[in-house]
């Protein structure tokens, strides 16, 4: 994704990066719900770390996401 910037160094994304960007958010919000509800129905403790880890990366992954989507709402 190429990215525009301001005199103030703010970014500017086009509509369709911004749809993108909405649609992996989207995306990585079902992945976190999901591990959520796995962390919650496995028994074994292995696994449940293995789901929990998965939960924590997915969850950096909306983030960082949530945080180049904000940017574009500062823009002039």
């Amino acid at each position: 994704m190429q990215e525009q910037t301001t005199g103030r160094g703010l970014q500017i994304f086009t509509d369709a990066e911004l749809h993108s960007l909405q649609e992996q958010l989207a995306m990585e919000e079902l992945a976190v719900r999901k591990m959520r509800f796995y962390e919650s129905q496995v028994q074994d403790n292995e696994l449940k770390h293995v789901i929990s880890s998965m939960r924590e990366q997915h969850e950096g992954h909306y983030n960082t996401l949530m945080r180049h989507l904000l940017s574009q709402e500062t823009k002039p």
